[in-house]
């Protein structure tokens, strides 16, 4: 995440702060804590989440440890669901609400990594004064969005300290930590659901998820991850509508991102007779969108 984006980000939220939700920075934060029935029943919806998280959790808190940070998972509403730590810092943690039920929403903690990177939905580093709570001021947060095997969001991996200083000439190298966990976490669930199906990387990621598309035999998408799917144009939900991706792989050659993109509006293309109109229609993009395509990619006749 650029500076630029991140000044933006934050702008942006302290503006939602004030505006819409009215925060007032120097209130007393009363945080909500669910009971242990309401935690027990949100962290059964997010199970499959929580236990593909765990191993990723973990190794990522070995590497954050040194400066002082812990490890959080929570969920889209801003419910912390896990938390990895040390046992030196359980009393902070306590005193800070960094515990598994504790509520990170934006609209009541105000500017905070865990809510402001669910309500942006991109990374996130909240820094000191740039919290809009005063009382958040000692408090160093990133996050990054986590999502599911079918491109949803599942919530964010954030890693958070309150008593780490400076941590800005770091903060390169921890971003990438969280990126490469949450990709990790995706890829997890991915293949977990689509394990039966042929599955391609179509290219290299940075952002927090990966370029993953499932095919069957006949090579029609069952899955895509959320990467995919905007870089594809392709709609959220069931990607039954879509033609073949790849009608036949061939066992020696890598697949491309290229050809299989060609293969994608090629196929579009024969299936509407031609239609350049009805083709974008069946892909889920606009009529421009598919002319700029096909001439990048020399499909025109």
């Amino acid at each position: 995440m650029t500076t630029t984006m991140s000044r933006t980000c934050l702008s942006d939220s302290w503006a939602r702060c004030s505006t819409n939700y009215n925060l007032d920075p120097s209130e007393r934060w009363e945080t909500q804590v669910l009971s242990q029935p309401e935690l027990r029943f949100v962290s059964g919806r997010t199970q499959r989440l929580i236990q593909s998280a765990l191993p990723e959790m973990q190794h990522l808190h070995r590497l954050v440890d040194p400066l002082d940070f812990m490890v959080m998972l929570a969920d889209p509403s801003g419910i912390v669901l896990s938390r990895h730590t040390q046992r030196s810092q359980l009393s902070g943690c306590r005193r800070w609400r960094f515990q598994a039920g504790a509520v990170w929403d934006e609209q009541n903690a105000g500017t905070n990594a865990i809510g402001t990177c669910l309500r942006e939905e991109r990374p996130v580093m909240v820094v000191h004064d740039q919290h809009w709570r005063l009382c958040f001021r000692k408090l160093t947060g990133m996050a990054v969005p986590v999502y599911n095997s079918i491109g949803e969001l599942a919530g964010t991996m954030d890693i958070s300290s309150f008593t780490a200083e400076n941590v800005v000439p770091a903060a390169p190298l921890l971003m990438d930590a969280l990126l490469t966990t949450a990709r990790r976490v995706e890829e997890k669930l991915f293949h977990d659901r689509f394990g039966q199906d042929m599955i391609v990387t179509l290219g290299p990621s940075t952002s927090s998820s990966s370029m993953l598309v499932a095919l069957d035999r006949d090579g029609h998408v069952r899955g895509a991850t959320h990467a995919s799917r905007r870089h594809m144009n392709w709609p959220e939900g069931e990607l039954s509508s879509l033609p073949a991706l790849l009608p036949l792989l061939d066992a020696q050659e890598e697949p491309s991102f290229r050809r299989a993109e060609a293969q994608v509006i090629y196929s579009a293309l024969a299936t509407v007779h031609g239609n350049v109109s009805a083709a974008a229609r069946l892909l889920g993009v606009s009529r421009a969108t598919l002319h700029r395509k096909i001439r990048a990619l020399g499909l025109e006749r």
